[in-house]
């Protein structure tokens, strides 16, 4: 296979970069409404590409941003795999950019773009590993695309989009998720992600502003008494202090603990904090890293409703109704309902009339490493790739795979990783290296390939 998969990069490579500059000129920025119309764009442009594969499509409507079923039946005794990624991005509003974020360039081996590794470029990699293996006679499952363009605002319709059209999917063997980073210099297989609560804790003490000169210290200031407050949910080394929070967290399992130290002995810690731009870190430990960013959560302010930002002005004015803006990532196994009570009973333990406004809410989730699906997919990474992968825990929320999970909970999801952290996830001067395109075509070949003889042989 080896043979026949290099003579079809060969000849494919370049529509492949194509294909892929194509759609990362679409801004699909489904955060956004003026960018809705961009959100159906994508998944046109992605039908025309999938036609000439073989596929039959269908772009199905929302609530909020539409979805997208493709369907490649190769032989009705072989089993289904879905395919999951997302057309939607991030906004590419910083100003560290090089480059126009929405005008592709190919350069030093990197197709740079927004878009381009989040998540278009890995869809595109799995949907040639299919071309190939169909059309050069290989093993290969029914398989079924399942794309939407609302993951990057938390999949908020992707649960009811998926009850809508259970009936038009066939029930998966597997799901197959390529939405990861890389920790480090090796593959990576992902066996958990966080959850994320989003929120606003909100304080309203008055129905105007006030001079502070007339009634400062008189007065409440309810962004002194919220800052205040948002201060017992988290110390000054990161960890929550949320009463209750850590007492219920799930147990790390002793294979578990095992996973993240031998992890941690290949992470390379000056990497990660070059590609984050030599940001700060709480521990110089590699291991203790690992623990924060993967089986600890997080609390998060991000910033102020009712608060002054104008650069270089200070008024002396009191505000009277002030709102934090804030996430938390949450472990497999806590339930956001669960945290959001207990987030708002410390808040008010300051003041009665903080409120917690749930903005969304996803599950965490974690997988066993053990079955099946998983160990196809060591393999196929060490084939693809050229090294053996690391199973890995992530900081990051995929709001598709709790709903997977739900509908179809006798599925195992496999997300395996194409993309490395210094290719810009969710930063500026975001690339997807052509090397990466090569490597990930060829590991999800193997996969696919072994997991259609394998569900053939069961």
């Amino acid at each position: 296979m080896e043979t026949a998969l290099n003579a079809y990069l060969e000849t494919q490579e370049a529509t492949m970069i194509e294909e892929l500059m194509t759609l990362i000129r679409i801004p699909s920025i489904g955060q956004r409404k003026a960018h809705w119309p961009d959100t159906h764009r994508v998944l046109e442009a992605m039908a025309e590409i999938v036609q000439r594969y073989g596929f039959q499509s269908e772009i199905v409507e929302t609530a909020g941003c539409p979805a997208f079923i493709a369907t490649l039946e190769v032989d009705p005794e072989r089993p289904w795999l879905i395919v999951y990624n997302h057309m939607d991005v991030q906004p590419a509003d910083e100003p560290q950019w090089r480059t126009m974020p929405f005008e592709p360039i190919l350069k030093d081996g990197r197709i740079y773009g927004r878009g381009s590794t989040d998540d278009k470029g890995p869809a595109l990699t799995t949907l040639h590993a299919i071309h190939f293996l169909h059309t050069q006679g290989y093993d290969l499952p029914n398989i079924q695309l399942v794309y939407e363009t609302e993951e990057e605002d938390g999949s908020t319709h992707f649960g009811a989009f998926l009850d809508e059209v259970r009936e038009r999917l066939h029930a998966p063997a597997s799901i197959l998720v390529s939405d990861t980073i890389f920790e480090g210099d090796h593959p990576a297989i992902t066996y958990r992600l966080k959850g994320l609560l989003e929120a606003e804790a909100e304080l309203i003490t008055g129905t105007q502003d006030l001079h502070s000169g007339m009634v400062g210290g008189a007065a409440m200031n309810p962004l002194n008494v919220l800052i205040q407050a948002l201060s017992r949910c988290v110390d000054a080394r990161g960890n929550v202090t949320i009463p209750g929070i850590q007492e219920e967290l799930p147990p790390v399992s002793p294979e578990e603990q095992e996973t993240l130290s031998r992890t941690a002995e290949i992470f390379n810690l000056e990497k990660l904090i070059a590609d984050t731009g030599n940001a700060q870190m709480y521990s110089g430990e590699a291991l203790e890293l690992l623990q924060r960013i993967w089986v600890r959560p997080t609390f998060e302010v991000h910033g102020f409703d009712g608060a002054q930002s104008e650069p270089d002005v200070i008024k002396t004015a009191l505000p009277y109704a002030v709102k934090a803006k804030l996430t938390m990532r949450l472990v497999a196994g806590q339930e956001p309902k669960r945290v959001t009570e207990l987030l708002e009973q410390c808040l008010q333990k300051v003041n009665p009339n903080i409120h917690v406004n749930v903005r969304g809410a996803v599950k965490g989730y974690m997988s066993p490493v053990d079955n099946l699906f998983m160990l196809e997919a060591v393999k196929a990474c060490e084939k693809g790739f050229g090294k053996p992968p690391v199973f890995v825990g992530s900081g990051g929320t995929i709001g598709a795979i709790p709903e997977f999970e739900r509908v179809f909970p006798e599925a195992p999801i496999v997300l395996i990783a194409q993309s490395l952290m210094s290719d810009g996830y969710h930063a500026p001067n975001e690339n997807f290296q052509v090397k990466q395109l090569r490597n990930g075509m060829k590991t999800m070949a193997h996969y696919l390939s072994q997991i259609a003889r394998l569900s053939t042989a069961k």
